[in-house]
């Protein structure tokens, strides 16, 4: 019982042990995550986390630094199209990261890989974007955002290499691949009229966009 409890639940200490562990920039918990076929929902969570996360530290400084214009959205509006949509759109792109990355390491370069595997260890690689949250701090929220994506692609390097035998240049270009995709796609769906995007994706929109109105 107590193996079956352990293997189909989500052990909350467990999990936020090993994102405090990714903070403290310890690679080794990638090969654990690897390795562990229970951490497959709990990698989930943490990149969804993240990437709410994300979305709410652009939606915060929104409210707090935004442009002030009559055609500015209001806070609810901002909230369902940047935060809720915004990290529903990232979270299927963030699973479409995963999947390129893994289709052109195998494919491509015909290295060993599993993409059970590779997904667990880039979920959890996912845990700096998670920093974006603070972009509300004045004059530093633009650099706060664009920190917390660097991160976030440098910690999936990392991951990604636990999880495959493919050479450092080899999982360089899988993942920069699906992190471009990622990125782009997401900077793609703010236009002058809307901004599904989380984080600091609005930012352009709302110094650009809304000074021309």
């Amino acid at each position: 019982m107590m193996e079956q409890q352990a293997s189909g639940g989500v052990e909350m200490e467990l999990l936020l042990q090993r994102v405090r562990r990714i903070f403290q920039l310890d690679s080794a918990v990638f090969d654990e995550v690897r390795a562990d076929r229970a951490a497959t929902v709990p990698a989930a969570i943490v990149a969804v986390g993240s990437i709410l996360a994300f979305a709410i530290g652009g939606w915060l400084w929104w409210l707090i630094n935004g442009p002030d214009s009559e055609f500015a959205p209001g806070a609810g509006e901002m909230l369902l199209k940047s935060v809720l949509l915004g990290t529903v759109l990232a979270s299927l792109l963030w699973a479409g990261w995963v999947a390129i990355t893994y289709v052109i390491l195998q494919q491509l370069f015909r290295a060993r890989v599993d993409v059970n595997e590779l997904a667990r260890v880039m979920g959890f690689a996912a845990a700096p974007l998670a920093l974006g949250v603070l972009m509300f701090v004045p004059e530093l929220a633009f650099a706060i955002g664009l920190t917390s994506v660097a991160l976030l692609f440098g910690s999936t390097l990392i991951a990604a290499q636990t999880a495959t035998d493919a050479s450092p240049a080899q999982v360089l270009v899988a993942n920069a691949a699906g992190f471009l995709v990622w990125a782009l796609v997401l900077t793609l769906f703010v236009t002058d009229e809307n901004f599904y995007a989380p984080g600091f994706f609005i930012f352009e929109w709302g110094h650009e966009a809304l000074s021309s109105l």
